[in-house]
């Protein structure tokens, strides 16, 4: 009775505040797009890009402190060292749930370049949410529903090609594109559904991944590749985090090189088998991802039936020795 108490009072509370955040950095950032627009000269565009960015910073900032003060989660983060935030990252990731996104954006905060990632050309014409987009130089990507491309076969393709040119007009700038590369939160359902061979994970798509590297591959620090699990939880949504029940998030942050290990080079990637190549790569990555998923879930259904502590490192110990919390607004 008393949790049920101060989950309805709390919950209003935690909602408002995450509306209100998004609501005045959202409106901040869509005015600079008209400001930017005035004028068309790169130095010009460029100066009111960083301050979109700024601002973007602030709304990350805000929604890291109220996680920080209002949910009680266990973190566990390995691999954020050696990051730069001047160089040029692809960072691939499984996706899970809605929680991906701010969690991604906590945890690489002023240690790479500002998240990037695909979204549909429609949203652009959205009031205030597409300027914002706009003026934070979002790449864009024009679907094409499957019953579109039956009737109009000479459309396949083209989602890919508006992908790479808004992708080529990044070349030259530091810069991050987050994707997830089954295209779609996992669930238990869709597993089944599409007959993937991973327990934990859908298939992993090539098309996207392998236009940012045929695209931007010359001037590639690495390839930032993420796991994600929330123990005890296939895919969390929205109410498992408002009501608590999300107290432990793993993530795992391996760092890789083009043309070594398992990942192509610039060249195989460019040359005629490059899809396939990068397809290769990825379901390589997918079964060592899948297997460590697993193991993760495994160990936290033993700790919680013996009511033990886990034998993993605290958040504090994997983020490394410069900050104390993955979630820092330093």
């Amino acid at each position: 009775m008393i949790q049920l108490l101060t989950n309805s009072i709390r919950i209003p509370i935690i909602v408002f505040l995450f509306i209100l955040n998004t609501s005045f950095h959202g409106t901040l950032v869509s005015l600079c797009a008209p400001v930017k627009f005035v004028i068309p000269l790169s130095g010009w565009r460029h100066l009111w890009g960083k301050i979109s960015y700024w601002i973007s910073g602030g709304f990350i900032i805000t929604n890291n402190f109220l996680l920080k003060i209002f949910f009680h989660i266990e973190w566990d983060v390995k691999g954020l060292d050696n990051l730069n935030p001047d160089g040029t990252y692809l960072v691939i990731s499984n996706h899970l749930s809605l929680l991906d996104i701010p969690v991604a954006q906590g945890l690489f905060l002023r240690r790479i370049p500002f998240l990037l990632f695909y979204i549909k050309q429609e949203l652009l014409w959205i009031p205030f949410l597409g300027q914002a987009l706009w003026a934070l130089e979002y790449p864009t990507m024009k679907r094409y529903s499957r019953e579109t491309l039956k009737i109009r076969p000479e459309l396949r393709g083209k989602d890919l090609e508006t992908a790479k040119i808004s992708c080529e007009k990044l070349l030259g700038h530091p810069v991050t594109i987050l994707n997830y590369a089954e295209g779609t939160r996992f669930t238990p359902e869709k597993q089944t559904k599409t007959k993937s061979p991973y327990i934990n994970l859908l298939k992993p798509r090539a098309g996207g991944i392998h236009t940012v590297l045929s695209s931007l591959g010359d001037e590639m620090t690495c390839i930032l590749n993420v796991t994600l699990v929330y123990p005890g939880h296939s895919s969390p949504n929205f109410s498992d985090l408002m009501y608590g029940r999300v107290s432990r998030i793993v993530v795992r942050i391996e760092t890789l090189k083009l043309g070594e290990g398992v990942v192509p080079s610039v060249e195989e990637i460019r040359g005629k088998g490059g899809s396939l190549a990068v397809k290769n790569c990825l379901n390589e990555l997918w079964c060592v991802k899948d297997k460590f998923i697993s193991k993760i879930h495994s160990e936290s259904q033993v700790n919680t039936e013996t009511n033990q502590p886990t034998n993993e490192p605290s958040s504090t110990e994997s983020v490394g020795s410069s900050s104390t919390t993955p979630f820092s607004s330093e």
